[in-house]
């Protein structure tokens, strides 16, 4: 019996032995690829501790289209500008007629996108061995000139004839006052020019260090040469704000001006600051 006992253990110890054999710390090295909810991206791991693999990431997220809007913006000032000149240059014998013209109202169209780009660090425990269950944290980092790039961005430009109308009536008038701006509640957000022509801008911005805790399913060391791994998630970020033309904005007032689906969906990261984020993963040991 003692003999059958001693023998079994030996069994024991060297399939367990075996199953782990992948994650001896610090002897593989993986790479993988990924899509997912967040993007495209690519990964490195290694294991540090028998139920601990160490991985660092690369994520690239295409600011993808959500959907636009109209955006309506008064210009019967505007309007009311020209017919005086014109009035005025008629009374002077100059008879100037305007080439652009404003209407009582000007239509801005925007564009609603969403996505980040970020660098990541992360840690996957596995509590089993004989399973590939895990639980995953750590940290993204968006590496950008201003180190504060927006989740969510809304762009959007002047018709051309508006724009040039503008311009025409600053010059003819010398009046460099003169300005399209939208009002979101009780503030006024003058459009500037860019790339010449109005563009109006507003960013959903946070900090550029986010959390994240996911589990999924999955050997980062794959026991064969290939594996693949799925993970659920949510990258948690703080210090949010709503920034148009580098002025913070009330969400309240959103709904008048961006129309509800713009209202929701600010008014939703605002409220739930997580981007829940699903991953396919597709593993190659290198050694």
């Amino acid at each position: 019996m003692k003999r059958l006992f001693a023998a079994l253990v030996a069994i024991t110890v060297v399939t367990v032995a075996g199953a782990q054999d992948n994650m001896v710390p610090f002897s593989h090295l993986s790479i993988g690829a990924e899509i997912g909810l967040h993007g495209a991206g690519v990964e490195v791991a290694i294991p540090i501790q028998r139920h601990i693999v160490l991985k660092a990431g690369y994520n690239i997220s295409p600011r993808n289209d959500l959907f636009n809007t109209d955006i309506s913006i008064d210009t019967r000032d505007l309007k009311d500008a020209q017919e005086r000149y014109e009035a005025y240059s008629a009374a002077v014998g100059q008879n100037y007629t305007f080439q652009n013209r404003f209407e009582d109202e000007a239509l801005v169209n925007a564009g609603v996108k969403l996505g980040v780009t970020n660098y990541k660090v992360m840690v996957n425990f596995y509590p089993f061995m004989s399973r590939k269950f895990y639980v995953a944290g750590g940290v993204y980092y968006s590496a950008t000139d201003d180190n504060d790039q927006p989740l969510i961005s809304l762009n959007g430009q002047t018709t051309a004839n508006d724009w040039a109308a503008l311009q025409e009536l600053k010059e003819k008038t010398g009046n460099d006052g003169y300005e399209i701006a939208v009002q979101i509640g009780d503030t006024e957000y003058p459009v500037i020019e860019k790339e010449g022509c109005g563009c109006i801008q507003a960013d959903f911005k946070m900090d550029p260090l986010k959390y994240y805790l996911g589990f999924g399913s999955g050997r980062c060391i794959p026991n064969r040469r290939m594996g693949l791994q799925f993970e659920m998630g949510a990258m948690i970020y703080q210090n949010s704000v709503l920034v148009c033309q580098e002025k913070d904005v009330d969400l309240a007032s959103l709904g008048d001006k961006f129309g509800s689906d713009v209202k929701e969906i600010m008014e939703y990261v605002e409220k739930y600051p997580i981007y829940p984020q699903l991953t396919l993963r597709l593993f190659f040991r290198l050694f």
